[in-house]
């Protein structure tokens, strides 16, 4: 069934980014801006022992509406939900080919009214569980090209990257990545971000690395605006939109650039080496050699939405940890700090929302565990007991 992750190997395949033509949003000069520290209070996830809490593979995790927290397992294929102290509630799906199993979940969603929904291009389409577990069908069939990182939007639509094959007769065939609304369909009905550029597989590792580093989007449901870092080179850029499509500004700092050291190029061709493999099933055979690997580190690579409804942009040039915010009309008004957790945490995946912070470890030296994460609501707060 090598098919169906082929069209999302190639998904993996280009990314060019481009820059807003909007001048940037002016960048405040107090030297008042605040700072505010992330406390670790607790973690879910051991090396060896109970299988309810070995994880093989997080490809996505978040809290429910009840404040549990629910997180999607490639390697097991199912949706754990646990207590906020961290306690096995349930176990959703399994890997299997009968209703409600899974084969190699890529994507994980929640939605709103409380489902629960897993991308498998493999079983063909967007399975959808209850919160407590029950079957209730595919919201959206497809078996091939499936739209990946997805940012639910509302209870039907979600914004996601996705690619297209353009045909060339006669030359190289062309790519086009971008990032669309879709409506559980497999075409967009708004598109924010477009490149286009020529299927060079000499240089797939190369855009593949790109591709997967370097370009965070993120969703502000309430206030309905789209935030993208596109890759550029070690600019710090963030482009916002309005989720109908119009270009609202950008929002850009001066960062100083880092060299990655030979260790750390080499260490993050093995990640993206073992990413490929996850969306081709697992084939442990599947290689990749960087031709023009990034030699820095990437300004922005991650963006959030904070509790206060700000935009949380982590800079990727920090050893830990750090955030700048962003208000909604994109003022710097800000930092989110994160010390202690050393040089190590520059891989974590961080899940921010209103009912609190996740994080979880995209390329652990052991095992995979998730970190439960408090932001004291002023600095000098306590910790809650837990």
């Amino acid at each position: 069934m090598k098919h169906h992750a082929t069209a999302s190997i190639l998904a993996l395949a280009a990314l060019i980014a481009c820059g807003g033509e909007n001048d940037p949003a002016p960048i405040s000069t107090e030297t008042d801006l605040f700072t505010r520290e992330l406390v670790m209070v607790d973690s879910i996830g051991v090396e060896l022992g109970d299988s309810n809490y070995i994880f093989g593979s997080i490809e996505g995790l978040g809290f429910t509406g009840e404040g549990n927290i629910a997180v999607l397992d490639r390697v097991s294929a199912d949706i754990r939900v646990y207590s906020p102290d961290g306690r096995m509630l349930r176990r959703i799906g399994g890997r299997g080919s009968g209703p409600g199993e899974m084969y190699n979940p890529i994507s994980f969603f929640i939605f709103p009214d409380g489902r629960f929904g897993a991308m498998d291009p493999w079983k063909s389409g967007l399975l959808t569980f209850s919160s407590q577990g029950e079957y209730l069908g595919m919201a959206m069939d497809l078996s091939q090209n499936a739209p990946i990182f997805p940012r639910v939007v509302d209870d039907s639509s979600f914004i996601a990257l996705k690619t297209e094959l353009i045909p060339n007769p006669g030359s190289v065939p062309e790519i086009a990545v971008f990032v669309g609304l879709f409506h559980m369909s497999t075409e967009p009905s708004v598109t924010y971000f477009r490149e286009v550029m020529s299927m060079d597989l000499a240089t797939f590792a190369d855009v593949a690395q790109k591709y997967l580093l370097a370009f965070p989007f993120q969703v502000d449901t309430e206030r309905r605006l789209l935030y993208i870092a596109p890759f550029s080179g070690t600019d710090y850029v963030i482009e916002r939109y309005s989720l109908e499509g119009e270009l609202l500004g950008t929002m850009e700092l001066e960062v100083e650039s880092v060299p990655l050291t030979d260790e750390e190029i080499r260490l993050e061709e093995m990640y993206i080496s073992q990413k490929l493999a996850s969306l081709e099933g697992g084939d442990p055979d599947y290689n990749i050699e960087l031709i023009d690997p990034i030699d820095h580190r990437i300004p922005v690579t991650d963006l959030e939405i904070g509790p206060e409804g700000n935009l949380w942009a982590r800079r990727g040039t920090e050893d830990e940890p750090f955030f700048d915010v962003w208000s909604s009309d994109g003022e710097l008004i800000g930092s989110v700090v994160m010390p202690g957790v050393g040089p190590g945490s520059r891989s974590w995946n961080f899940q921010v929302s209103p009912l609190g912070i996740l994080a979880y470890d995209e390329d652990p030296d052991y095992y995979q565990k998730i970190y439960i994460i408090h932001l004291p609501e002023q600095p000098g707060d306590s910790v809650p007991s837990q």
